[in-house]
């Protein structure tokens, strides 16, 4: 390390060059490197030479990094200060009047062998005895582990690269405090999982094509819900991102209320949700078929579907007696409403055959209490005699279909 400069501390004159307290009370704890480092630069002031052209590091036989971090402990101990990283400079403080003013701090001396090892985490980077201080912190006040709070500065610095602010560190550090993480293993352990939630969000986005950003803090969030309390793996997220291949604009909101849809009706494991899918595609064909039958043209809505499931799935309806419901359908001037008064009506009578269902029609078609000719129809229950027009029933609350009118022919 060429060309560090020692600036002297105008009060440094009146005293011999290695104060006594220093030997006594500094030198016994402090780790070797940082005593040959304070001694060769007090020789250098002594010599009156302001800077040194010589490569300091080789003449102590060490490298830039341990002198980085020998004059980062005397600054933290409150002995030095250093003034600039680039160029290096450092400036020796007299150590009475520095204890006199409560500059010098004690508990720094005891993190020396600390901050050799961290400053090799840092490398050519010196932070100021402020900024160690809030990193004794750690140690002191959350309770971590020495090589744990090395971790942490680590992976910010690989994170944030090398001018990441100690208050980004800091806030990290009290983020993992709060989940109990402070040995070593416990912090990589929380490390290697929000690898894997970033590095699963990240995939998420390759999948759409949006590679190009990083997943914000809510989408990992919902990745982690997905996946660590749900308990969702990787094949049921997979399924449900073929699922969502036709959305148009995917996203991670939409992707949540497909994977709730999911849970709440109990399918979390691929096997439970490709047979869920394989029911839904079943479905999917009755409707398109049934509907074809009774001569609506257009494809199964969300709600043609979610009526065809409770017919079939909730009532346990074959596929015959629908199929017989959209036969009857056919011609008639709401098709699809006609299905779902016959299917409503067979389901309260408890008629599950198809040729129970053909003798309940063929026994009410011509009931003229069941049509009647003008605008308004007028619906009868079997085991009733009171008679109700539409818009009675309108008014009691009872759809007769008109959800499902538009684009039926």
């Amino acid at each position: 390390m060429s060309g560090i400069a020692f600036m002297k501390d105008k009060e440094l004159l009146e005293v011999t060059p290695v104060e006594n307290i220093f030997i006594s009370q500094f030198m016994p704890q402090a780790p070797d490197i940082a005593v040959k480092a304070y001694l060769y630069g007090l020789m250098l002031i002594s010599a009156g030479l302001q800077s040194a052209d010589e490569d300091i590091a080789a003449a102590l036989g060490c490298s830039d990094t341990d002198v980085y971090a020998a004059f980062s402990y005397w600054q933290t101990a409150g002995l030095v200060e250093i003034v600039s990283n680039e160029p290096f400079a450092v400036r020796y403080l007299n150590i009475r009047n520095a204890l006199m003013k409560g500059r010098v701090n004690t508990a720094g001396a005891r993190y020396g062998e600390f901050v050799g090892k961290l400053q090799k985490v840092l490398g050519t980077r010196i932070l100021s005895g402020s900024e160690l201080a809030k990193i004794y912190d750690w140690i002191e006040v959350f309770g971590f582990e020495q090589e744990a709070a090395q971790d942490i500065v680590r992976r910010c610095l690989d994170t944030k690269g090398a001018k990441v602010s100690v208050a980004y560190m800091d806030k990290v550090a009290k983020s993992i405090a709060s989940k109990g993480a402070l040995t070593h293993e416990s912090v990589a352990a929380y490390f290697e999982e929000e690898d894997r939630l970033t590095g699963g969000a990240a995939r998420i986005l390759k999948r759409w094509n949006q590679s190009g950003r990083v997943p914000t803090e809510d989408e990992i969030a919902l990745y982690e819900k997905w996946t660590t309390a749900w308990g969702f793996d990787e094949a049921g997220l997979d399924l449900a991102l073929r699922e969502m291949t036709a959305a148009v604009k995917p996203s991670f909101k939409y992707l949540d209320g497909l994977l709730t849809s999911w849970r709440e009706n109990g399918r979390i494991d691929r096997s439970a949700i490709e047979a869920d899918m394989k029911k839904e595609d079943m479905i999917a064909e009755l409707a398109r078929a049934a509907l074809t039958r009774a001569g609506i043209k257009s494809r199964p809505s969300r709600e043609h579907r979610d009526r065809f499931r409770e017919w079939y799935s909730d009532w346990s309806m074959s596929a015959e007696l629908i199929y017989l419901a959209a036969d009857i359908a056919n011609k008639k001037d709401k098709p699809f409403a006609y299905m779902k008064m016959l299917l409503d009506d067979w389901h309260g009578a408890g008629i599950s055959s198809v040729s129970a269902a053909k003798e309940r029609y063929e026994n009410t078609k011509n009931d003229p209490r069941r049509t009647k000719g003008g605008s308004k129809r007028s619906l009868t229950y079997i085991h009733s005699d009171v008679k109700y027009t539409e818009d009675d029933l309108k008014r009691l609350g009872i759809s007769l279909g008109e959800e499902f009118y538009d684009d039926e022919h």
